[in-house]
């Protein structure tokens, strides 16, 4: 199987950016040590404040093991990420096709 990707879109609220900036690093630097995918955030062009995530596994396997190897320290980042967001978490899982 190809590679798997998930998206989580939301939109950041405007008084909490340089907080949600601040703690987007955080998690950014927590998952450079993940072995299992790539993690990256990105801003939506000509949209201030939409962001969305993306973890990058490259295959179905390495992707459980990343689902697997969630930690602590990863929820506890996540659940202070969401006292910024405005509104609805959009995940979005996506498989390549061959």
């Amino acid at each position: 199987m190809g590679k798997v990707v998930l998206l989580v879109q939301y939109e950041v609220k405007e008084n909490k950016r340089s907080e949600y900036l601040a703690a987007v690093e955080k998690l950014k630097s927590h998952y450079a040590t993940n072995q299992f995918v790539s993690f990256s955030v990105y801003e939506q062009k000509g949209k201030p404040n939409a962001f969305a995530e993306m973890f990058l596994a490259h295959s179905d396997v390495v992707y459980k093991k990343f689902e697997e190897s969630e930690d602590n320290v990863a929820d506890e980042l996540a659940a202070k990420l969401q006292e910024y967001i405005e509104g609805k978490t959009k995940y979005s899982t996506y498989f390549e096709t061959k």
